[in-house]
């Protein structure tokens, strides 16, 4: 890579995060649906807090195992099937499964816009106008949303709250 200095640098990019939704991360992982693909924890231990005490996915084994399923001997195939069976992994090889200096576990961060604002916003305006409706103010609530004045890199909206689809 050329350098500021006008000479050529070795350079050696590394991955440090990759940022993406849950569906995305576990399509990319190679792990089923509803499970996590930073841990090995079942889907009924979702929420409790205590992430510490499951295990954390052992990706390239998960890929030996992968091998074993479709070139070992009938018994090392089954076994390795229902070692990726009893773990949901998918049938194919993860996307950062064999990357070097890679972490799989590591590298997943949630996507802010998708994740947290969005997710929080539709919740919170819902309960903004289930509070509305409840009250008899959602007319006002959807002819002041209509009003609302132009500003500096804010879309001016054209239609009441109630209509927005996105």
């Amino acid at each position: 890579m050329p350098c500021a200095d006008g000479r050529m640098q070795q350079c050696y990019p590394v991955i440090c995060a990759w940022m993406a939704d849950y569906f995305e991360n576990i399509h990319l992982h190679s792990i089923k649906q509803p499970h996590c693909p930073v841990c090995e924890a079942p889907k009924s231990s979702f929420g409790e807090g205590n992430s510490s005490s499951w295990q954390l996915r052992a990706y390239q084994l998960y890929f030996q195992k992968m091998i074993l399923a479709t070139q070992g001997d009938e018994m090392e195939r089954r076994e390795a099937r229902q070692y990726l069976e009893d773990r949901a992994v998918g049938t194919s090889e993860g996307v950062f499964w064999n990357m070097k200096r890679i972490s799989p576990t590591s590298i997943i961060v949630p996507e802010i816009l998708h994740t947290v604002y969005l997710g929080m916003l539709k919740h919170l305006m819902h309960w903004v106008t289930s509070f509305l409706e409840h009250h008899s103010r959602i007319d006002k609530f959807n002819h002041l949303w209509a009003m609302m004045p132009p500003y500096p890199g804010f879309a001016r909206f054209n239609k009441p709250y109630s209509r927005v689809t996105q």
